[in-house]
């Protein structure tokens, strides 16, 4: 997969981490036995989740959306051309 400089890891990895904490929470809510022996998975991926969603936002800094660059040189905001 060939990755632009207008895309950004940050929304990816959050939209994963709310699939994933909507699904862990569903399941604890429907199961009393979740998570058992699964607890240190969850830690893990819960870690893994995380250190992408800080890594996505330091990447996805560089090439921001929308960014403004201001006014343009020499230009005053207020004035009028008459």
């Amino acid at each position: 997969m060939i990755v632009t400089a207008g895309f950004d890891y940050f929304f990816l990895t959050g939209a994963l981490g709310v699939a994933f904490a909507l699904i862990i929470s569903i399941l604890g809510l429907t199961s009393s036995k979740f998570p058992g022996k699964a607890m240190p998975l969850l830690m893990v991926m819960s870690v893994l989740l995380f250190a992408a969603g800080i890594v996505g936002a330091a990447l996805g800094a560089k090439y921001k959306a929308g960014e403004r660059k201001g006014a343009e040189h020499g230009s005053v905001r207020g004035d009028k051309d008459n």
